[in-house]
């Protein structure tokens, strides 16, 4: 007798704006959110926004190398005070409509034109959240008392945690991509749990991943969650070969494995090794997301003159655009009157398991 398939969300969980809203208030606005590298605001004066479920969140550090995250938001008429990420803006937000500044760590410090007997700047400082930096990776959270994230990653994927062996800190970006995907978040985070689709959509991933060719995710002979590149690879590449150094801090099993992590609900890892690759996931509405990639090496190959990750990115962007098309297919599917849910099979339990953590996290809908 056939064993009964787990279902999976109904259509209108991918598609309809009620639900993308529940999705932004219960889950972005209270999870910790991947914002981007720390060394996007290594110095006094840099900017990262990132946009949280409708939020413009600002990331700054301040002159003692401190991290703040505020509510891009000025008190005085509620203008958004800046517009891009970037470097050298000075150690001062100020607003571009009435040129209310702001200190790095949140305090008003100036308002023209509004005397000081008007007001009191300490009542009315930029709204803050949290933010914490893990291996080179700022997090932002709105909640009011989140946890810290190591303890939610222990409770999202304890193996990422080994991952700290590596020291990804020590790595910098390379190259940097981005891209708009017509999906759902949510579908994007089950294509990436499962690889059933691997052998049919990634045949150049399936010859460096073998595993893959089976339409396998976890290697059951590993307890590390890693899975092993073919024999003699160490890289994302055609080949499974490319031009660039090992990272100093891997062994020879890591530099022959490709190990993952989902940090739900918008980030990928990726490592082989030659690289570390950071996808940000920003939903932009129940069918649409952007997808952002960090392309992460060893400092000392970053630096060199004839620095070349060409062989990692092709290969990556490739996968990515291979991935993205089935995304956009499915989208336009469970859009259908036709549909009302899908079903998984037994090699998608990380779909499942996604599923029933989204699930409880978001609650019931009118609820």
């Amino acid at each position: 007798m056939a064993i009964a398939m787990t279902p999976t969300l109904p259509g209108e969980d991918y598609c309809s704006p009620e639900i993308y809203r529940l999705d932004c208030d219960r889950i972005f606005h209270r999870q910790w959110f991947y914002a981007g590298r720390a060394e996007r605001v290594d110095h006094v004066g840099d900017r990262l926004l990132v946009d949280v479920g409708g939020e413009s969140i600002l990331v700054v550090r301040d002159r003692e190398g401190e991290l703040h995250a505020h509510y891009n938001v000025c008190r005085h008429r509620g203008s958004q005070l800046c517009d891009a990420s970037g470097s050298g803006f000075g150690a001062a937000i100020t607003c571009p409509y009435h040129a209310w500044s702001y200190a790095l760590d949140g305090r008003l410090v100036a308002t023209p034109h509004v005397g000081k007997d008007e007001l009191d700047r300490d009542q009315f400082p930029l709204r803050s959240v949290a933010v914490e930096d893990w291996q080179g990776f700022l997090f932002v959270n709105l909640a009011d008392d989140p946890p810290t994230v190591r303890d939610w990653i222990v409770d999202q994927d304890p193996n990422a945690l080994a991952y700290e062996r590596l020291e990804m800190d020590r790595l910098r970006i390379g190259r940097r991509t981005s891209c708009d995907v017509a999906a759902n978040w949510k579908i994007l985070l089950e294509n990436y749990a499962e690889c059933l689709h691997c052998p049919q959509v990634h045949p150049e991933l399936t010859n460096i991943i073998p595993l893959h060719r089976q339409g396998d995710v976890i290697d059951p002979t590993r307890t590390d969650g890693g899975t092993w590149l073919a024999e003699g690879a160490d890289s994302f590449s055609l080949d499974g070969r490319a031009p660039l150094p090992v990272i100093d801090t891997m062994t020879a099993q890591d530099a022959n494995s490709y190990q993952a992590s989902c940090l739900y609900p918008n980030m990928f890892i990726d490592i082989t090794g030659t690289s570390v690759l950071a996808t940000q996931l920003i939903p932009k509405g129940p069918d649409c997301t952007q997808i952002d990639v960090d392309y992460l090496f060893d400092a000392d190959a970053v630096a060199a003159e004839d620095f070349d990750p060409s062989a990692v990115v092709d290969f990556t962007e490739l996968v990515l655009v291979q991935d993205n098309a089935v995304c956009e297919r499915t989208q336009r599917g469970v859009a259908s009157r036709s549909f009302d849910h899908g079903y998984f099979a037994e090699r998608d339990s990380l779909c499942v398991e996604f599923t029933e953590r989204y699930l409880a996290d978001r609650g019931p809908v009118g609820a």
